[in-house]
């Protein structure tokens, strides 16, 4: 074989490897966009299903409005109205944040600063939302006695209520605890997913 025939067949060679490389870093960065668009559609669906919960609740309020007589229950019934009307809005809209990380069609430092970006947003969101949905508990036992047992909690205090908003308390911040811990595992795990691209 000649110089110049080993040479193109080197050359040729070359060309194979780098379209076998293009190849294999394109299906690597499919299954990473795939692992973590998968990580964050559970929680979209979760949460979408939350979403609907809180529309049922709020579609409850509103055809019941009439049954809260007073200005404090009429307040409170607004309130936890405007929380479970805006809320599962904000929460879907974080978590769009974090699908926009798009690996395949943007570069590694693009990838990082949409997530970076997202994560912000997404945590202190998080954050207000516990403050909120404390409120949104607190709001909700009276709101809660008058649509089911006809009593006005602002009026009347009823020794079970002692016992109950404890229990309550106990129970919401388990429930909280429970999310944010789901929550921080899968941002662990995204950052990770994420990072293994530079590796």
């Amino acid at each position: 074989m000649e110089l110049e025939e080993m040479q193109a067949a080197w050359s040729q060679m070359s060309q194979e490897l780098e379209k076998q490389k293009q190849l294999t870093d394109e299906i690597i960065l499919k299954m990473t966009q795939q692992k973590y668009t998968s990580q964050w559609n559970k929680i979209f669906t979760a949460e979408k299903i939350g979403g609907v919960v809180c529309y049922v609740a709020l579609v409850v309020l509103l055809a019941n409005f009439k049954t809260f007589d007073t200005i404090s229950l009429q307040v409170s019934a607004i309130l936890c109205m405007l929380i479970l009307a805006v809320l599962p809005i904000l929460s879907l809209k974080t978590i769009r944040g974090m699908q926009q990380v798009n690996v395949t069609k943007m570069n590694y430092k693009e990838t990082m600063e949409t997530y970076a970006k997202g994560k912000k947003n997404f945590v202190n969101f998080q954050k207000l939302n516990v403050g909120i949905s404390f409120l949104f508990m607190t709001l909700t036992v009276p709101v809660s006695a008058k649509l089911f047992n006809d009593e006005n909690l602002f009026e009347t205090l009823d020794p079970k209520l002692g016992i109950a908003v404890p229990f309550m308390l106990v129970f919401f911040g388990l429930l909280i605890w429970f999310v944010t811990r789901c929550y921080k595992k899968v941002l662990r795990s995204s950052e990770t997913i994420l990072k293994e691209i530079e590796e």
